[in-house]
């Protein structure tokens, strides 16, 4: 499962979001402006935002380009 966590206006979360869309890829969005979300991601590493996270992989990561790659390669 894919988890996405964004940031209300943040340019990069729409650049990887509009990517998931344009490519059908299914993902959970989990925006940080809930206080429960961000302590998720910081515990989960984040310290920028996009930061995604595959659950069933056991993979996290920040970079919007980087996170489109992975998305993109379909093996989650």
């Amino acid at each position: 499962m894919l988890i996405l966590y964004t940031k209300n206006g943040c340019s990069y979360c729409e650049k990887v979001k509009h990517a998931f869309a344009e490519h059908h890829i299914t993902y959970e969005e989990r925006g940080i402006s809930d206080i429960k979300h961000l302590e998720e991601a910081k515990e989960k590493g984040a310290r920028t935002m996009p930061f995604l996270v595959d659950t069933s992989a056991n993979i996290a990561m920040g970079e919007s380009e980087e996170i489109i790659a992975y998305a993109l390669e379909g093996t989650f």
